[in-house]
């Protein structure tokens, strides 16, 4: 299936949308040899307010973040911002960073009874993705940012995201003649490739080993396959010997994957063998590998009644994200908005950038044919 299925997420920090200042965009602050002084200057840059919502202040920190996380994101594509859009660009960002605070005051109105422990589980998890609260607190640390404006942008990011999917709840609604209309007129979308199943055991050797070393290796690699064509269960010899992580502990488990997903070694045997199929030593990139065929699945159209839920989801999320726009847009109309930046200059741009928050979406591929 082609089409991706798509989660609700709104950026929790100000990092809705942004994009580096291009070298013309701004001119570098001045040089100063006393650096109290310098910096005493720099955090009152931070400090001015770019713009003011019902009150509320949105500072040039707050959009520099913006710009910044947005420039990133740029980069790791291999894009830039055009020449002369810079300002624009500025605008735009500001225009999300608005929109934001528009839909946290008025999240802000009815908080979710159970925020308090959404936070700490948010908390927690960032914790543990740093390996515990000395690395969690160091990380921070080293980013400027105290546990208390963590805790605080989590704490906004929740209201944001419910807030949001609340709205979208109200006044989306997908039926099931909805989804039926949309598969049967895209079915291209719907197609799934011939696929095998596979199962694998791994002794890793890297290309350039010494002779020794190899040698070593596919000594490992032979005795496995000898255990194997003599009668002793895949699954176990690759849970004992397997060096691959991923699969080991499921005996060598690969699941379904489509031609082209594997290294061309791997491929080209695993689309060539008989169902159950054992293989002897395949050489790649990664090591020696035994290869054991274990299901097929010819190319198909993939049935509605399987797709019809994830598919239900993506059309949501898509109309929802209009119903977004027009929700900030109706904020914002009756709002007290204050912006101190002057209006960038009319010019043609190739940047889009919406200037209206949207639920936020994270592509997530649909899900491979069950095991």
């Amino acid at each position: 299936m082609k089409i991706r299925v798509v989660l609700t997420a709104f950026a929790v920090a100000g990092t809705l949308v942004g994009q580096a200042f291009s070298a013309d965009s701004a001119a570098a602050p001045a040089v100063s040899t006393n650096k109290s002084t310098s910096v005493a200057a720099t955090a009152a840059a931070g400090d001015e307010v770019v713009a003011r919502v019902n009150g509320a202040g949105i500072t040039r920190k707050d959009l520099d973040m913006a710009i910044q996380s947005y420039s990133y994101q740029m980069a790791r594509q291999g894009r830039r911002v055009p020449p002369g859009q810079t300002a624009a660009l500025q605008q735009n960002a500001l225009d999300q960073l608005i929109g934001r605070q528009l839909i946290l005051q008025e999240g802000s109105k009815q908080v979710p009874a159970d925020i308090e422990k959404k936070v700490q589980e948010q908390v927690d998890q960032a914790k543990a993705g740093k390996g515990g609260d000395e690395e969690f607190k160091k990380t921070l640390a080293d980013n400027g940012v105290t546990l208390e404006q963590f805790t605080r942008e989590v704490r906004d990011g929740i209201i944001i995201r419910e807030t949001l999917q609340s709205v979208v709840d109200k006044r989306v609604k997908i039926s099931p003649e909805d989804a039926r209309a949309f598969y049967d007129s895209n079915p291209e979308q719907f197609k799934q490739p011939e696929l095998v199943r596979a199962s694998h055991i791994l002794i890793r050797c890297s290309p350039d080993a010494t002779d020794e070393v190899k040698r070593e290796k596919r000594a490992q690699i032979d005795a496995a396959l000898s255990l194997v064509k003599g009668g002793s269960k895949f699954a176990e010899v690759a849970k004992k010997v397997s060096e691959d992580p991923g699969s080991a502990e499921n005996g060598g488990d690969l699941g379904y994957f489509p031609r082209g997903r594997m290294v061309p070694e791997f491929d080209t045997a695993a689309f060539s063998m008989k169902t159950n199929e054992i293989s002897g030593v395949i050489t790649t990139q990664f090591g020696y590998h035994i290869l054991q065929v274990t299901g097929r699945k010819p190319a198909q159209t993939m049935p509605f009644d399987e797709v019809k839920d994830k598919l239900t989801d993506y059309l949501k999320q898509k109309k929802g994200s209009d119903v977004t726009r027009t929700y900030v847009a109706d904020l914002r109309s009756s709002a007290k908005v204050e912006v101190f930046l002057p209006a960038p200059a009319p010019s043609p741009s190739t940047l889009t950038v919406p200037s209206t928050p949207t639920v936020r979406t994270a592509p997530v591929q649909a899900p491979s044919p069950s095991k």
